[in-house]
């Protein structure tokens, strides 16, 4: 019925099926046809009915209750439902044809084109658009890498380390087989009118060239030093040979290898497209194009997955398409070729994917060959799920228009906000994320949807995810301008857009606080300034009264230095005075061993000397720390056991002592521990204990001690002449003056004169007592 009127029309029997439902969308004045799942489109034009078939949704009766929209620009179907929401139903562009037969895979490599719209592999498997058939039983293949057609259309491929060619007269169904004795076929090739394989015998690779498409007539032998994986006839003089280490540019005239191409590529397949440029993909190394006999690397995609390409076809329009392991890519050549010469912009390519109607986004290119133009137009690229028909023509391009961007959203602080003119950050914040709003519904990735801060000539471009957020972080307090931008058309035209970012600043951190700070730090350094110079003129006035002194400070100066000569002096003396008693006692030996004949004596003799000599010889390598002692500190981290510091210069003297029937006895303390300094507390012992042996004869003497309160008490008792009366009243005196500097020295020797002075910087004392048998009594009191 059109304006009142009814009339019949003849229409597709889907319109008046009991089962079909028609759909009326009013608002929009779409009609659609629902049949057992199947969607169509209805169109009434000229009088008559235009039914388009859209997708098979067996859902449909569950999820259709609300509204239903078709999308031409982006053949997208949207299905509206109160209970499930909305469902967007992209309808692809591309078919995947498979096998489909039980137990079998659905991997594809190489085939043939077959009629006008099919290939066929040498499984025998016709494979057209949407549908497969098998032409001729065979078994399921494992070797699937390559297969071609002779002059005659016969079918030859690799099998079983043979050649099969099947022949075209008897329907495919019978074939002949060739193989090559102690040879390993490892492909076939057919090129600018020449068959050849490449066939490997141990580390030798050759590549067979027969006389037309007769394989039993070998017409030349080219030996190889790698293994050929592609083969191109570049002109009728020269052959490109593809392998694992570069292109070998080989002569046939002239019989051999005329130049390297790529040196160090493993080269995949070489590809010439209709403007005679030649191309090549490699493994893992990405997509070279060949020029003046040189390769140009060829920039990859963002996420480098072109680097691992497999093969490229050139449409009618000059569009660039090649699989990869990880999707199909579109690039226009032209605009490629140009980008070569003069990488300016960013090359961008379109990447198709499951998302797009593939079963499965990894193809197979390690083949020959492994991508079609057949003659009705499409293209045809094998994949690990089936081959992936198209026309190019027909396969769209999805990019959002230009100005459908929003930024209007931000996350601040956990909060959403709604944005008019600007993002303003306060200070402190952490962490913001301002959400970029497209209409668009393909693959983000496309796009190339980036954003940066323009302030920067040299900030970089970042890539934002499929979340559309392009996060803030940490960012210093000012004023930014973001921009945002994204591929609007195929030609590589980007839209940008642009929104003001203000991050507040602490006080600290404005221009005010800053020129507080400089006119504070300028009015410091006037304050130094005067403040130097009333030092200065404070310091001229210092210095006069240091010139007044001065005479008189250097006349003490040449005084002390006197007396720290006269110490130097009468320390070597000591020294001297130390070492004299035991190179004595050597030297008497010596002569009473000359002088001795019993064998006995002399042992005897011998061993009183040994024993001096060592005890002597310890003794002279302290020697050094002897000189120094007054530079020592006066105690030390470690510890000493005043046994064992006795001990020592027991074993000094006690030969000498012997030799005066005289003997020395330790009954230190073996418990009782000092800090004080070693040195000084050896010299004083040596000192006191060398006195003794000397004034000792027939007698003993006796080393004791005692921790009394908190002194240590050494005392040291010998039974020899003693000292007089005057001596032990003036070394006693000596304590109780405490500046060493002012003491004046009898002629009584230098030896108890430095044990005086080194008891005195140890902050120690001694006491001197007569004997009550015989001899000396003294007492060295360390404190604790």
């Amino acid at each position: 019925m059109y304006q009142g009127k009814y009339s019949y029309i003849n229409a597709p029997s889907v319109y008046t099926d009991p089962e079909t439902k028609i759909y009326w969308q009013q608002i929009t004045g779409q009609v659609f046809l629902i049949s057992h799942g199947k969607i169509y489109r209805s169109e009434f034009s000229e009088g008559k009915f235009k039914l388009t078939y859209l997708l098979e949704y067996r859902d449909i009766d569950k999820d259709i209750s609300g509204a239903m929209f078709y999308d031409d620009t982006t053949h997208q179907l949207y299905i509206g439902s109160s209970i499930n929401g909305l469902k967007i139903l992209s309808l692809s562009d591309f078919s995947v044809s498979r096998k489909s037969l039980p137990y079998q895979d659905e991997v594809c490599y190489a085939a043939v084109p077959y009629g006008d719209h099919s290939v066929l592999t040498q499984e025998g498997i016709k494979y057209s658009r949407g549908s497969s058939e098998k032409i001729y039983s065979a078994p399921q293949s494992y070797d699937k890498r390559y297969v071609l057609e002779d002059n005659s259309g016969n079918l030859v491929y690799r099998e079983n380390n043979s050649i099969h060619i099947r022949n075209k007269n008897s329907g495919l169904t019978k074939y002949d087989s060739i193989s090559f004795k102690g040879k390993e076929i490892d492909g076939l090739y057919k090129s600018g009118g020449l068959y050849m394989a490449s066939l490997v015998s141990g580390q030798q690779s050759d590549l067979y060239i027969f006389k037309h498409d007769h394989f039993k007539e070998i017409e030349k032998i080219i030996p190889c030093k790698d293994n050929i994986d592609a083969v191109l006839r570049y002109n009728k003089d020269l052959l490109y040979l593809g392998s694992g280490g570069g292109i070998y540019v080989f002569s046939l005239s002239r019989n051999q290898v005329v130049k390297l191409i790529g040196k160090g590529l493993p080269v995949k397949q070489i590809i010439r497209t209709k403007d005679g440029n030649v191309w090549f993909t490699t493994y893992n190394r990405g997509i070279f194009l060949i020029r003046d006999q040189k390769a140009i690397k060829i920039p990859s995609d963002k996420n480098d997955f072109l680097a691992n390409a497999h093969y490229l076809l050139e449409d009618q329009n000059s569009n660039l398409w090649i699989s990869s392991d990880n999707g199909l890519f579109k690039v226009n050549k032209n605009t490629l070729l140009q980008y070569i010469k003069d990488p300016k912009e960013v090359l961008t390519y379109y990447r198709y994917t499951k998302k797009d109607g593939f079963l499965n986004n990894e193809f197979n290119g390690s083949a020959n060959p492994c991508a079609h133009e057949l003659k009705n137009g499409e293209f045809v690229f094998p994949s690990m799920g089936g081959f992936v028909f198209f026309t190019p023509e027909n396969v769209k391009t999805y990019y959002p228009k230009s100005k459908s961007i929003y930024l209007e959203r931000a996350k601040v602080k956990g909060k959403m906000i709604q944005l008019t003119d600007k993002l303003f950050l306060e200070c402190g914040y952490k962490n913001a994320e301002l959400y970029i709003d497209i209409p668009y519904y393909s693959d983000l990735e496309n796009i190339y949807l980036q954003a940066k801060f323009s302030d920067s000539e040299d900030s970089p471009w970042v890539n934002i995810k499929n979340d559309k957020i392009f996060r803030l972080a940490n960012m210093e307090p000012g004023n930014y301008t973001l921009l945002v931008r994204f591929l609007s058309s195929e030609t590589g035209k980007f839209f940008y857009k642009t929104i003001p970012v203000e991050v507040e600043a602490y006080f600290y951190q404005t221009l005010l606080f800053k020129i507080l700070i400089a006119g504070i730090a300028i009015f410091i350094v006037l304050v130094i300034v005067q403040m130097r110079t009333n030092f200065l003129r404070l310091k001229n006035k210092v210095l006069e009264n240091i010139l007044v002194h001065k005479d008189k400070e250097l006349l003490e100066t040449n005084n002390k230095l006197k007396n720290e000569s006269d110490y130097q002096k009468k320390l070597v003396e000591s020294i001297s005075h130390d070492i004299t008693t035991p190179v004595k006692f050597i030297a008497l030996l010596s002569q009473e061993l000359n002088q001795s004949v019993d064998l006995k004596t002399q042992k005897k003799y011998f061993d009183s000397i040994y024993k001096t000599s060592e005890q002597l010889y310890k003794f002279t390598l302290s020697l050094k720390e002897y000189t120094e002692l007054y530079k020592q500190g006066n105690t030390t981290d470690e510890e000493y056991s005043i046994y064992d510091l006795i001990e020592t210069k027991k074993l000094l003297f006690e030969e000498i002592a012997a030799r005066k029937n005289t003997f020395i006895y330790n009954f230190c303390d073996h418990q009782l521990n000092t800090k004080l300094n070693k040195n000084i507390l050896l010299a004083v012992f040596h000192n006191i204990i060398d006195n003794a042996v000397k004034n000792t004869s027939d007698g003993e003497i006796t080393i004791t001690s005692a921790s009394i309160g908190s002194h240590i008490e050494i005392s040291i008792m010998d039974t020899g002449s003693g000292m007089s009366d005057e001596q032990r009243i003036y070394y006693s005196e000596l304590f109780k003056k405490k500046g060493s500097e002012h003491m004046i020295f009898k002629n009584y020797g230098l030896g108890l004169h430095m044990v005086v002075q080194l008891m005195l910087k140890i902050n120690s004392e001694m006491t001197f007592h007569k004997n009550p048998l015989k001899g000396t009594i003294i007492k060295i009191l360390i404190k604790i």
